[in-house]
């Protein structure tokens, strides 16, 4: 592995936000989404591309007040000639959509999640995938993008879900994307994880993927 990655080489990125529909639990209030740049030395690395133009029927469903992807790159120093590639933690609107602003730039997406994709209702392909000059790279489990990059699936809120493991020079670094809604959940999922990898009465579930964590011994996860 080589040299870690600083963590001020990592940038949150600023998207806007959707508001949470009735029936949701958190129902009238905003959600931010936020995405994230790792800039490595071999190369610009972006995690999540924001939220896509919405149709009439599902503006009127979320509400979503849109920041421009070009504006969040400008935010911290940098336009869209700068990524070299992009990952999505999956590949919904508000997360993958401005993947059609990146032609030619690879798109590192799970094979379960494009398959997800492409059925009805999922995404808007014209945004997220099926745009001129898409150049979409399929994956399947765990990959190193590059030394210190490590895309791990994490499924559950989608069938490909997959966060980004960022070896730093804190330690390990998770952008989770929409994994878990915030890091109290994952917190209370990992405690819920070592009480019965110990044999102890357990507290609460985890997910699948969270044994993998442990073993990581990943303590700072952050959210999209």
């Amino acid at each position: 592995m080589g040299k870690p990655i600083r963590t001020d080489d990592i940038s949150r990125l600023h998207y806007g936000y959707i508001v949470a529909p009735a029936g949701t639990p958190d129902a009238g209030q905003p959600v931010p989404v936020c995405g994230y740049v790792v800039r490595h030395p071999g190369g610009t690395l972006l995690f999540d591309t924001g939220i896509s133009p919405f149709d009439d029927e599902t503006r009127e469903r979320y509400h979503p007040r849109i920041r421009s992807v070009e504006e969040a790159l400008h935010g911290v120093g940098l336009t869209f000639g700068d990524i070299d590639v992009i990952a999505n933690c999956h590949m919904h609107a508000d997360h993958a959509g401005g993947n059609h602003l990146f032609p030619n730039v690879p798109v590192l997406v799970q094979k379960s999640e494009l398959e997800a994709a492409r059925g009805p209702d999922y995404t808007f392909p014209v945004y997220a995938y099926d745009y001129p000059g898409a150049r979409l790279e399929i994956v399947e489990g765990e990959v190193q993008v590059a030394p210190g990059l490590r895309l791990i699936p994490t499924n559950g809120h989608s069938p490909g879900h997959q966060s980004l493991l960022v070896e730093t020079d804190i330690g390990p670094l998770l952008l989770a994307g929409q994994a878990v809604n915030t890091a109290s959940q994952f917190a209370a999922a990992a405690f819920a994880e070592r009480l019965a990898s110990g044999g102890l009465d357990q507290i609460g579930s985890y997910p699948d993927w969270m044994p993998r964590f442990s073993s990581l011994k990943v303590g700072r996860p952050v959210c999209a």
